[in-house]
């Protein structure tokens, strides 16, 4: 093994050829953890022959994703993923990056994407409504499936409008599968390899309806040319300020699939951690009842409600500091750059992770307790920027950030009013690493139903 440079960062050693690999296998969450509490802010490993760092102190994330951000690229480090996100803002780098940025942060304005509450409500009122009949029946559901079918209608309405049910279930199904490879591939020692295997040609055909589905919205839309409230149509009107060109029905295809997957699987991993958390604390789940009941008092919450709503925020906010659903993001250098004196070279891999700068001990006293007033404005005071970054930071921040925490405050502010979820007896719910981090294997409870 050659020796570690004088510039190198302190990590762990590894195996030969294999280095660190088959130890974030095991445990990718306590492994990239461990590594930040025992060797510090900037851990450097080898993941077979490739050179990782590990960056955790929010200045350092800042680094990357803000101050030099140009000098790191996304492409390269998300090939895997790449089937499922096409070449939309997930994927690429530069000038084509710029193009579309611009583009969707035009459409994506707040004052814009009010057509998008009613949806989240009027499905939620759906998922109520069939959850009181199975709760007559003393029966358990499943709240991460669940969570993942609610989030689906909500999203599929949101992008593309009234979808058939028979339609929904089709690219649902495909979704599903296409996740869960890329979930299995992710930590595979092989997963880097396109070999032609039984599940390798199920995910591809998954991908493709998927496409096939997408390609039908964009088709129907453009042979209408009517303007609607509908995702795709603002992002179909969306011209670039300076130059006024629109996307292209490719660029708008990847970019409806990539919201579509995203939106789908991060949405899902925190409103399931939600009911996780309240099921275990039940002293904040009755004080979220409480701040419900005084705004609300049983009725549907809106746009006008939601700034009332600061401990069902906080509850969320809380949430996905634990449980941030993108946990891990990578970088590459695209020249050699400088973090705390030492060199991130061109061909390496920067990893930024929220799960372990979330859990980061100068930032946050007791970092593993679950306590929502950590974001009162007293507390918050003082907190570095980028010591909380569960939707990214900088220019590439999540494009949707918005759209998903109004979703979830508006979820939680109704399913809370009716119900308080009980984790079936003998139930043991473990975090699942993957591409994002949800509860699992399953999220098995009962619906208690609240008082009216």
């Amino acid at each position: 093994m050659k020796p570690r440079s004088p510039n190198t960062p302190p990590g762990p050693r590894g195996y030969p050829l294999l280095g660190v690999f088959p130890w974030a296998r095991r445990d990718p969450l306590g492994f990239f953890l461990e590594s930040a509490r025992r060797y510090g802010d900037v851990v450097s490993m080898r993941f077979g022959t490739r050179r990782v760092y590990l960056l955790s102190h929010p200045d350092d994330v800042r680094h990357v994703l803000q101050d030099n951000h140009r000098a790191y690229g996304k492409s390269a480090p998300a090939a895997r993923i790449r089937p499922l996100f096409g070449d939309s803002l997930t994927t690429v780098d530069g000038e084509q990056w710029q193009r579309q940025r611009q583009l969707m942060r035009s459409a994506f304005q707040p004052k814009q994407l009010g057509f998008l509450m009613p949806i989240v409500t009027e499905s939620t009122a759906v998922m109520l409504e069939h959850w009181q009949r199975i709760a007559g029946r003393r029966e358990a559901v499943d709240a991460l499936h669940e969570m993942k079918g609610l989030t689906r209608a909500i999203l599929l309405r949101a992008l593309f409008g009234q979808v058939a049910a028979s339609e929904a279930q089709t690219v649902g199904q495909a979704l599903d599968l296409a996740l869960e490879h890329v979930d299995r591939r992710l930590w595979s020692p092989l997963g880097w390899l396109e070999v032609p295997t039984p599940a390798q040609r199920r995910f591809r055909q998954a991908v493709r309806t998927v496409d096939g589905f997408v390609d039908t919205m964009v088709d129907g839309a453009r042979r209408e040319w009517r303007s609607s409230d509908t995702l795709l149509s603002v992002l179909r009107e969306a011209r670039d300020p300076e130059t006024g060109a629109r996307m292209t029905d490719g660029e708008l295809r990847d970019e409806l699939k990539a919201l579509l997957v995203a939106g789908h699987s991060t949405t899902t991993s925190a409103l399931g951690w939600v009911w996780y958390v309240l099921f275990e604390h039940p002293e904040v789940r009755q004080t979220l009842q409480r701040e419900l009941t005084t705004v609300l008092d049983g009725r549907r919450p809106g746009a006008d409600d939601l700034p009332a709503l600061t401990y069902t925020r906080m509850l969320i906010e809380e949430v996905v500091r634990l449980y941030p659903p993108t946990w891990l993001t990578a970088r590459t250098p695209l020249h050699d750059d400088q973090v705390r004196g030492h060199r991130m070279r061109v061909g390496s891999i920067v990893l930024l992770s929220p799960y372990v700068t979330h859990r980061h001990p100068d930032f946050w006293k007791e970092p593993d307790r679950f306590d929502p007033e950590r974001f009162t404005p007293e507390r918050s005071e003082g907190r570095p920027r980028f010591a909380y970054f569960p939707f990214g930071g900088g220019p590439r921040s999540c494009i949707g950030s918005w759209f998903a925490a109004v979703t979830m405050q508006l979820v939680v502010g109704m399913v809370a009013q009716r119900f308080a979820p009980a984790l079936v007896p003998g139930c043991r719910v473990e975090s699942q690493p993957g591409l994002t981090l949800h509860p699992g294997p399953r999220l098995p409870m009962m619906l208690e139903t609240l008082p009216e």
